[in-house]
């Protein structure tokens, strides 16, 4: 057996990130976790709160069949380290990291990135058409997903997927602007949101995620 984690701030989350995690676990025949970047310093801090992005991530992933919503990263105190969630986590099943191949290129500035190899995978969703990033130092390219399940860690594996064009930057600036993102997003996410005013006259910049 094996273990899909999808990490992200969701801020919010959107169907974008269930697509993904839908076609991670089809192809990897395994449930996809996805794990709050709580308190994320890697990049601009979220707008919602720790809060308010466990519960939107909650509404999300209830009743999906093959999804899991993880809070370790909310309870954990301080910082969210990627490398530290995963040796957290470590155990008898390969833990598999979903990522995409904009963020690929960033591996190498990640807290402690040279620990990785030692404790998970890598498996990138790899847009058609786009420019295959390099492996990370230490990690090991395979030709097929199915490859990953016989090796415990340090392995890569490119996925070619087609992703929906959603960003957490998009449905934030739609929802400043007073416009309707329902159709980016879970309806209970979006009723969450509408009902919690978030969102709403806020900063929009920020990552895509």
């Amino acid at each position: 057996m094996i273990e899909a984690i999808l990490g992200g701030t969701f801020d919010p989350v959107h169907l974008g990130h269930l697509h993904a995690a839908r076609i991670a676990s089809a192809a990897l025949n395994a449930p996809t976790t996805l794990l709050l970047a709580a308190r994320p310093r890697h990049r601009a801090a979220p707008v919602a709160s720790v809060a308010q992005r466990w519960r939107m991530l909650q509404l999300a992933t209830r009743g999906q069949p093959g999804l899991l919503a993880s809070d370790l990263e909310v309870n954990r105190p301080g910082a969210s380290y990627a490398v530290d969630t995963l040796a957290a986590m470590a155990g008898a099943k390969p833990l598999v990291w979903l990522i995409g191949s904009d963020a690929l290129a960033m591996v190498a500035t990640w807290h402690r990135a040279e620990d990785l190899p030692a404790l998970c995978h890598f498996l990138v969703f790899d847009r058609p058409g786009s420019q295959r990033q390099a492996a990370p130092a230490g990690f090991r390219t395979l030709p097929s997903v199915g490859d990953l399940v016989d090796r415990k860690s340090g392995c890569i594996c490119y996925l070619s997927a087609n992703m929906l064009d959603i960003s957490s930057t998009g449905v934030r600036r739609t929802v400043a602007a007073g416009g309707d993102a329902g159709a980016l997003l879970p309806d209970e996410v979006w009723a969450y949101i509408r009902t919690n005013e978030i969102y709403r006259g806020a900063a929009t910049g920020g990552n895509r995620s």
